[in-house]
């Protein structure tokens, strides 16, 4: 397996969770809160990484979507991890949505991540839409809502390559 040869800059890891939920944001409506197993892990899983804002839910909705991602930019996030609607369901819009504010896309995460899949799901890996694009100076992941992808995803893929990644994109 090959390794970079070249030095990346050193930036500070700085991510924005975003949970992407129709029934979760309808039990914070109707309750004032909600549970999030997946939001939680992300977080726990990436204590110590860098630093991570508290997750920020939204309902699937584009412009909802649109806007939390450009708050947590504006905020400082260069790693925004978007939780669910990555499926092929009617309202799994994530990753259409993050696909048109798009500046480059990074398909080794996707094919990445489906292939780890595969371990666990068998063939229904391949029904998956994860997916990771540069959007200005951040990279955004889009990650399916079930906390073993998250978990998957940020330990096998996201931790061991984000701080080259950041500095590629500073390059």
């Amino acid at each position: 397996m090959f390794k970079p040869s070249h030095e990346s800059p050193r930036v500070e890891p700085v991510f924005g969770i975003l949970i992407i939920s129709d029934s979760r944001f309808r039990q914070y409506l109707n309750e004032g809160n909600y549970g999030d197993e997946s939001g939680s892990a992300a977080m726990e899983l990436l204590h110590g990484v860098g630093r991570t804002y508290n997750p920020v839910l939204v309902p699937n909705n584009p412009d909802s979507i649109r806007g939390a991602i450009a708050t947590l930019q504006s905020m400082g996030a260069n790693v925004i991890i978007t939780i669910g609607g990555t499926g092929v369901g009617k309202r799994d819009i994530t990753v259409d949505v993050v696909g048109k504010l798009c500046d480059k896309r990074v398909d080794g995460f996707g094919e990445a991540f489906r292939r780890l899949s595969e371990a666990e799901l068998g063939p229904h890996a391949f029904m998956s839409r994860a997916c990771a694009c540069v959007v200005g100076d951040s990279i955004i992941f889009c990650l399916p809502g079930s906390p073993g992808a998250v978990k998957l995803a940020i330990n096998s893929l996201i931790k061991p390559v984000i701080l080259h990644l950041l500095g590629e994109l500073i390059r």
